[in-house]
């Protein structure tokens, strides 16, 4: 006996510190983090290395660095700890320092010329510093505009210029937005608000809580910036879902819609001539993006050790490239700067997505061809591919393409085009094969009668529909005709029963699964789990319902037995059953320009369904209007405490597990 405990505790420690593939994975080159890419489903799939770290600026004696610019190949860093700038060459000498007795942190940097603007939020000032004179030219304070508000601090802590001598400046708590100037400092107006989600329990505090401070919703403002292509505004945010945007001149974002945010809080963005963007999070995350928003690179330099190795940051404050495309990683607790040099891999990349985004999708064919030679995960790589197969008119080809990738629009355009030929193609075919098998039908139902084996068949027919089981199944579809009825039969006369309800709920489930797993593949849903969780949860949410409609109905005088209530609710989805299957199969052929059809079909289906719920109820339980109403808002009510109370027994016993599992390897421990 002490020898299989003993077995057991080996079997379980084993469980517990062996560590998934994945997470202790380690590029076998030597390079210390994996770099990652967008696959199918906007999933991360692992890709070549598309930075290699070659060293690190640590001999210049920075404290607490907040930013870093690149201009001319000339890097400048805000080195706010020691209230200085530095200008630094690429090979990392220190070319010059500028510093002023006025700055007290400065933690924005921006380069204009000869000209450079820092953003210092103690000293509440944007000073426009001369490089040349190393002299103060101008102040900037806080705006005397009645419309940036007097009661707003100016705290400024980034700054960039843009083209039109624009000043946008990023202040902390500044929940309007970028605050734009003018060249003289005047203020413009704000650009690019985040807008605000009310939460659950934001709407609870707005409803019960009455000090404004605690009820009200400010939007997050935004944390960094930078300059983008043609005059846009790039922007960082924390705690927000577009955690960073790429502004036009009226403040709306122009990223694609289905663009991958980063859910790591932001330090820094930075995008450079070529018009890829950089991003830098406070946990080491690097992303690189294309102009529009498309994932491209992803990889992480967190120094979970703490050993300083090269191309591992602790905290990371900024971001920028040279004209060859290398990175530069600026931390403010190692106090260096990290260098990683572009590889093969992402020239070969970039010089594919630039002819791609150029519209020139038949140029960039064969640089496709060789990024998916090298790596078939890159779902861009077989959406750009599906772009220079369509334009060829290949269009069966493209629409591999296009599947590989889980490219829905593209794979919907060029099935559209398939389509458009067959239908061209086979038309009449089409046509006489319908008016056949139409005549057929009506010839055949007509002879069929004359058959020797018809009566019999009839009769065994007849015999099977009589069967007790068979009748009660056969009696729910006069939930179309006469749903009172069917209540009647079935409450007063006892003309169903607990299989058939049930028989008629596996069947629904059958038919969930089969709308959910074998819909066409543009209106499947991509992001659902297994089908036992599936399964799980559809028969949880059925019978919660059932269970909670009938403990609410004996203290509210319902007259259904919970049997009436379980093949009631269960006969309820019959519609669902008989009408869902047609869609299911029609998806197989429709496209994005007829999805008008799949959805309106499914919600007139789904509403039919919810009202049937709603009016067995009352027919069961022979409530009024108002009680009906009553009842439903106690059922709702009732399902959500008991899943709270789920919730919290599943946390229980989540902590006696890990209580239990602690003991063991204490006990592993001190063995």
């Amino acid at each position: 006996m002490k020898k299989l405990f003993m077995l057991s505790i080996l079997v379980l420690s084993l469980g517990l510190i062996v560590k998934s593939p994945i997470q202790s994975s380690q590029s076998s080159s030597g390079i210390p983090y994996n770099t990652y890419t967008l696959g199918e489903y906007n999933r991360l799939v692992q890709t070549q290395t598309a930075y290699i770290p070659v060293g690190a600026f640590s001999n210049l004696s920075l404290n607490n660095p907040q930013d870093i610019y690149q201009k001319d190949d000339i890097l400048y860093i805000a080195d706010t700890g020691n209230k200085r700038v530095l200008k630094v060459a690429l090979n990392g000498s220190v070319l010059d320092t500028y510093s002023s007795t006025e700055w007290i942190t400065p933690t924005g940097i921006f380069i204009e010329e000869q000209k450079m603007y820092i953003a210092d939020k103690d000293a509440r000032t944007i000073f426009v510093f001369d490089l040349t004179t190393k002299q103060i030219i101008s102040r900037i304070t806080k705006p005397t505009s009645p419309i940036f508000g007097q009661n707003n601090a100016f705290l400024p802590i980034k700054v960039v210029v843009g083209s039109n001598d624009a000043i946008y400046v990023v202040g902390e708590g500044s929940t309007s937005g970028i605050i734009q100037l003018n060249y003289a400092g005047e203020f413009v107006g704000y650009l690019g608000i985040n807008s605000v989600s009310i939460s659950f329990r934001k709407f609870l505090y707005n409803l019960f809580v009455k000090q404004s401070d605690l009820a009200s919703s400010l939007p997050p403002s935004p944390t960094n910036v930078a300059l983008g292509q043609k005059g846009s505004i790039l922007t960082t945010n924390i705690n927000f879902g577009q955690s960073f945007k790429r502004l036009n001149i009226s403040g709306v974002n122009t990223l694609l819609g289905d663009t991958r945010y980063p859910t790591e809080p932001l330090s820094d963005i930075w995008m450079d001539q070529d018009n890829y963007i950089y991003l830098v999070s406070s946990t080491g995350e690097i992303y690189e993006y294309d102009a529009n928003g498309r994932l491209l690179f992803q990889f992480n330099t967190k120094d979970r050790s703490m050993k300083q190795g090269l191309g591992l940051t602790n905290t990371p404050a900024g971001i920028t490239t040279d004209s060859n495309g290398n990175l530069y990683i600026l931390d403010r607790i190692y106090n260096n700067i990290q260098i990683y040099q572009r590889t093969v891999f992402v020239d070969l990349v970039h010089e594919a997505v630039t002819l791609y985004n150029d519209g020139r999708y038949l140029e960039s064919k064969p640089l496709w061809e060789e990024i998916l030679r090298q790596n078939t995960g890159f779902a861009l790589a077989h959406s750009a591919l599906g772009e220079a197969l369509a334009k060829e008119g290949n269009f069966d080809d493209a629409l591999d393409s296009f599947y590989e990738a889980k490219d829905l629009s593209g794979y919907s355009n060029a099935y559209w085009e398939i389509r458009n030929v067959a239908i061209q193609n086979n038309l009449v075919t089409w046509i006489i094969i319908l008016i056949s098998i139409i005549v057929v039908f009506k010839v055949g139902k007509k002879t069929v009668v004359y058959l020797p084996f018809y009566e019999s068949a009839k009769s065994r027919v007849h015999k099977i529909s009589e069967v007790e089981l068979v009748s009660q199944i056969r009696l729910s579809k006069q939930i179309f005709k006469k749903p009172a009825d069917l209540v009647y039969y079935v409450k007063r006369d006892n003309r169903g029963s607990y299989l058939s309800g049930l028989l008629v709920f596996v069947a629904f489930l059958v038919v969930y699964l089969l709308d959910t797993y074998l819909s066409g593949f543009l209106f499947r849903n991509h992001s659902v789990g297994n089908v036992l969780q599936q399964v799980g949860i559809v028969s949880i949410v059925f019978f919660l319902f059932v269970t909670v409609n009938y403990l609410v109905s004996t203290f509210s005088d319902g007259e259904g037995r919970f049997k009436d209530v379980f093949v009631m609710s269960a006969y309820a989805l019959v519609p669902f059953i008989l009408f869902i299957p047609i869609m299911t199969v029609v998806s197989h052929f429709l496209t994005y320009n007829e999805a008008f059809i799949y959805t309106f079909y499914h919600q007139i289906v789904l509403y039919y369904t919810v009202f049937l719920f709603v009016y067995t109820l009352k027919e069961v339980h022979n409530y009024t209007l108002f009680e009906t109403i009553k009842s439903i808002l106690l059922i709702l009510f009732g399902m959500l405490i008991m899943v709270l109370m789920g919730l919290l027994i599943y946390a229980f016993i989540g902590q006696v597990w890990d209580f239990i599992v602690s003991i063991i390897k204490e006990v592993i421990y001190r063995a």
